[in-house]
């Protein structure tokens, strides 16, 4: 393939990422299958997405800048295929690739030494901050400086496959589906969370398992910067999540380039990894939803269905809004005015078993569906136990159901 300017038809809206590199990651990705591509944004999204990073300095601009501390190399290494964490089906010492251990101070804030997570990966030069593992059926971890403490809960990588219906649902239908103070007297006090706008006012989160961002950019933005190391406009951190106590983490080197903006993401590069997560679906479509998922209260929150942005209907059975699940559910880090035990709906659209490795609930505690509904707790103790009374028919096709997302 010749590097530079593609022979072809087609032109990209973003040619001021034409580079070298660029074309580099493109034709690692497989240029023949991606040339065939509508548009050539999704496969230069995929480019990158799938792009193990190195530390800086490298040979090719606009390609490094990992860590120095970081949880995974590539988006691909925790979302592979643009799915969530596959689990080993048994006991194998290491964390399945998707695990992060998100970390926090006595009062909930990020930790004062380690930082928002825990950082297992380091490059050359530098050490990591403990090891997680995997015994089969629960995450746990070891810090690497035995004098130190902290407090944890663990999360699991969603499925990137809702990011596009998520993305299209309509900001209004969000806000007004919110009822904070239960003024209807269902039980259920599900609330907006609202995040700045980057213009001085707020907007509704609908992306992560808090809600913490309100665009797809700044979702994928987040996790480069603490899963990888890797800084953007959006977060300008070219150490990545290394505390102001990590002084030698703090003195890596950058891979900050003219060619990225000043950072090492420029804004451009998120926004092709957003257009190929924009390409990506769930593997099948639901069969008929069940009289059940409604009278057992399952869709007072996992909403079937919202109005789109553009007048459509978005599937996706989801409300987007905060809920409170109960002790059960209570992790221990509190992020803005988000309580420990408050967690965004999941969609459940891709709820599929992938071959047995998939788990559920935001730490993956779950190893089925049915014991995924058994740890609902707070605001949706009603539903579970609505589903506890049914007899077994009913169970059953109520799951099988929820396996057909």
């Amino acid at each position: 393939m010749r590097i530079g300017a593609p022979r072809h038809a087609r032109t990209s809206r973003r040619w001021g990422l034409r580079s070298a590199a660029v074309w580099l990651l493109l034709s690692a990705a497989g240029w023949p299958q991606a040339h065939a591509t509508a548009s050539l944004d999704p496969a230069l999204g995929k480019a990158l997405f799938d792009r193990k990073w190195v530390a800086a300095p490298a040979s090719t601009d606009t390609a490094d800048g990992l860590g120095p501390l970081f949880n995974a190399r590539s988006c691909a290494a925790c979302h592979q295929g643009g799915g969530g964490t596959r689990f080993p089906a048994t006991a194998n010492g290491k964390a399945p690739d998707g695990i992060v251990v998100r970390l926090s101070g006595m009062e909930g804030q990020p930790h004062p030494v380690l930082g928002r997570q825990l950082q297992p990966l380091a490059v050359a030069g530098f050490a990591p901050e403990g090891r997680i593992f995997w015994d089969g059926s629960r995450v746990s971890f070891t810090l690497a400086d035995p004098s130190l403490t902290a407090h944890a809960e663990v999360r699991s990588a969603p499925s990137l496959k809702t990011m596009r219906a998520i993305e299209r649902v309509d900001e209004a239908a969000i806000v007004q589906a919110a009822d904070p103070d239960d003024v209807n007297g269902d039980g259920i006090s599900g609330r907006a969370r609202m995040v700045d706008d980057g213009k001085g006012g707020q907007v509704a989160g609908r992306f992560g398992l808090k809600a913490a961002h309100a665009t797809l950019d700044t979702q994928i933005a987040d996790a480069f910067a603490f899963d990888m190391g890797l800084s953007s406009r959006f977060f300008p951190l070219p150490s990545g999540d290394c505390s102001e106590a990590e002084q030698q983490c703090r003195r890596g080197r950058s891979g900050a380039s003219s060619a990225t903006e000043g950072h090492e993401i420029s804004t451009e590069m998120v926004a092709l990894v957003a257009d190929y997560l924009r390409t990506l679906k769930p593997a099948r479509a639901p069969t008929a939803m069940p009289a059940l998922f409604t009278t057992t209260g399952c869709a007072a929150c996992h909403t079937p269905a919202l109005p789109g942005s553009k007048g459509e209907t978005v599937t996706l059975f989801s409300d987007l809004l905060l809920h409170d699940l109960g002790q059960e559910n209570e992790g221990v880090v509190r992020e803005a005015d988000v309580s420990a035990a408050e967690w965004r709906t999941a969609p459940l659209v891709d709820l599929f078993a992938d071959e047995g490795r998939r788990r559920y609930m935001h730490d993956g505690r779950a190893a089925t569906l049915e014991e995924a509904i058994a740890r609902h707790g707070g605001e949706a103790e009603k539903a579970a136990a609505a589903f506890r009374r049914l007899n077994r028919n009913d169970k059953d096709a109520l799951l099988r159901f929820l396996s057909s997302l």
